[in-house]
């Protein structure tokens, strides 16, 4: 079975940039919050609510 070579790797893409993101995290673990408190402004989102006991 031959397998022609991909135009575009979408999982290659994807490690790359999760590697990318967390070289730059472990450097610089204020980023991250930044960075999530940027996206969920931008999409209007809500923090994650804390998670409640069960009664």
């Amino acid at each position: 079975m031959k397998h022609k070579e991909k135009e575009f790797d979408a999982v290659k893409m994807m490690r790359d940039i999760r590697d990318k993101l967390s070289k730059r995290y472990s450097l610089h673990p204020e980023l991250e919050q930044k960075d999530l408190e940027r996206i969920r402004k931008k999409y209007n989102m809500y923090p994650p609510k804390a998670s409640r006991k069960a009664a």
